[in-house]
């Protein structure tokens, strides 16, 4: 197999008509091209130049090779400067795939200020919440809510998410003093697949336990926190859910929950250099979300 680099000088050599011409042009060693160029005729078992004191000339099978090969070379070089430009300057389709909660929330506002932002970039985004297989489908990243380590995926956080007890300004809050004893338990709205739990446990620096009662059961968290917004419970809801709400006053906060933190994470494919597209994507939503959902 020709060796690219020995190829390259050959044809640097043969441009500027000898070894000398080519070491002023290319402020490169003439000794190191000249091996270079040896090292060429080595492997395709060929002289290409016939050497004189003074000059050297091309020999029939190196005219053959320069003319074969310099037009070869010079696209080669010309593509390399076409793909570095497109690495400055992201342009291209990005498919992107996001849980459904996120994508309903805030994709739409994102997508519009990243598309301003790198208008030479065709950000086409799906919503669903299965597990995409990254490679086959096409995606060129994708948002996931506590992603499982996985050798074939690389990325970044983003956002780290709470979960907070939430209700409507009118209901009553249970007291640090009412604990797990209280007699009287609180109405709560949950998810269809939450496990039933009868004690929910606000956490922080006083936390506390309070008795909970089922009153409605719904499938996605926007539906939820639109119920407890009418005042018939309290609700474990992602606090970037709520966060319109609670500056509002629509809706007040009781703390944290003491459940897991969700970790919201853009992903890309370790296999891949991630591409210049991939790479100000996640830039974007990194600066999207200040410092305080990390």
């Amino acid at each position: 197999m020709i060796n690219l680099d020995d190829l390259a000088d050959f044809v640097l050599v043969a441009a500027h008509g000898g070894f000398a011409n080519a070491s002023r042009a290319s402020a490169r060693p003439k000794a190191t091209l000249s091996r270079k160029v040896m090292e060429l005729e080595a492997s395709l078992g060929v002289r290409l130049f016939e050497r004189g004191p003074r000059s050297v000339r091309l020999t029939e099978e190196g005219e053959l090779l320069y003319a074969r090969t310099a037009g070869l070379l010079t696209d080669l070089n010309e593509s390399a400067d076409i793909v570095r430009d497109v690495s400055a300057h992201p342009r291209g389709r990005l498919k992107v795939s996001v849980p459904t909660l996120f994508g309903h929330m805030l994709m739409g506002r994102l997508a519009a200020q990243f598309t301003a932002a790198y208008p030479d970039v065709q950000l086409t985004v799906t919503s669903e919440d299965r597990a995409v297989d990254l490679v086959r489908e096409g995606y060129d990243a994708i948002i996931r809510v506590n992603p499982k380590p996985d050798s074939d995926l690389v990325g970044r956080c983003f956002v780290r998410d709470q979960l907070l007890i939430v209700a409507a300004p009118t209901f009553p809050a249970p007291s640090p003093t009412d604990g797990a004893t209280d007699e009287t338990p609180v109405p709560v709205v949950v998810r269809n697949a939450t496990k039933p739990v009868a004690t929910w446990q606000i956490a922080g620096a006083s936390p506390h336990d309070f008795r909970t009662r089922t009153v409605l059961e719904l499938p996605t968290f926007t539906m939820i926190r639109d119920a407890v917004l009418t005042g018939i419970g309290a609700a474990k809801l992602p606090r970037l859910l709520v966060a319109d709400d609670l500056a509002a006053g629509r809706l007040v906060s009781w703390g944290l929950s003491s459940d897991r933190t969700s970790e919201l994470w853009v992903l890309h494919a370790s296999t891949r250099y991630a591409s210049a597209r991939v790479k100000v994507f996640t830039q974007f939503l990194v600066a999207a979300f200040p410092g305080e959902w990390l």
